[in-house]
């Protein structure tokens, strides 16, 4: 079944003729997060999240405990932005043709062909761009929901919004993804499954051997982390110039967030 796993929630000052609030809906493949930002303000003022648990399968039941259970879901918004955060991604090279065939062919040579989805690109400079795929089922569902909903990838946040050196790591219930990013230049954007520590850790430094990255000289970012949880970083932290945990920003519910989880579990939510 479905459950609400966290809510803090702050002054909404939206109404339907003066709109303030932005609404970031990340999605993932089994759970859908909201996280809500006054863009006067730049501050977070609520937080859901929401997780399907158990054999329930499918977007329609946890859409439909949404309804019900939701203070954000009737909520008036600026903008609505609907954040995929799957691995079902690449990164390509722009291109003037507009016809998507080209991305979904290697989208497919990467993650294999899946039917029943639309495939989005969002540009990322640089003559770059993010190519993913929605499920047509939960495009339908969030859209019905949120008419005005325009889709991004979770990815391109990190490429646009974070130091433009270093190895990043976000810390998420059943992955991780990691960035690594050295002067400005991409170097690495994958999404691997939390397993032992040992293989976690052997990934993390693995993927920087493989990239000709000095650990010893670049700083490891880790976003999301829970002691009891990720005792891998622990591990992987000494190979690096220096460690980084990084909380929600303390502007906003965020000062709420980090006094109740001082372990910063949920800083990867607050990076827009």
């Amino acid at each position: 079944m479905a459950q609400k796993k966290i809510g803090i929630y702050g002054s909404l000052e939206s109404t339907a003729n003066n709109k303030v609030e932005d609404l970031y809906l990340i999605v993932d493949g089994q759970s859908i997060v909201f996280s809500v930002k006054n863009n006067i303000t730049n501050q977070y003022v609520s937080f859901e999240y929401f997780l399907n648990t158990g054999d329930n399968q499918g977007w329609s039941q946890l859409m439909a405990y949404l309804q019900n259970n939701s203070r954000l879901m009737h909520a008036f918004y600026k903008h609505i932005y609907f954040i995929m955060n799957t691995s079902h991604v690449v990164l390509s090279n722009a291109t003037s043709n507009t016809d998507v065939l080209q991305y979904q062919q290697e989208l497919n040579l990467v993650h294999g062909i899946k039917s029943e989805e639309e495939i989005y690109s969002n540009d990322i400079g640089s003559g770059k761009v993010l190519v993913y795929g929605v499920p047509d089922a939960l495009s339908t569902l969030l859209t019905r929901a949120f008419p005005t909903g325009k889709w991004q990838h979770y990815a391109a946040y990190l490429i646009n919004n974070l130091p433009a050196n270093g190895v990043f790591v976000q810390l998420f219930d059943t992955n991780f993804c990691l960035y690594i990013v050295v002067d400005g230049q991409v170097k690495l954007l994958n999404y691997y499954p939390i397993e032992g520590k040992d293989q976690n850790s052997y990934v993390v430094l693995n993927a920087c051997i493989n990239c000709n990255v000095d650990s010893n000289i670049i700083p490891l970012y880790v976003y999301g982390y829970s002691a009891e949880q990720h005792e891998f970083i622990k591990m992987v932290a000494p190979y690096f110039e220096s460690l980084h945990l990084i909380k929600a920003p303390n502007e906003g519910i965020g000062s709420k967030l980090n006094l109740d989880y001082p372990n910063h579990t949920y800083s990867t939510y607050f990076i827009f």
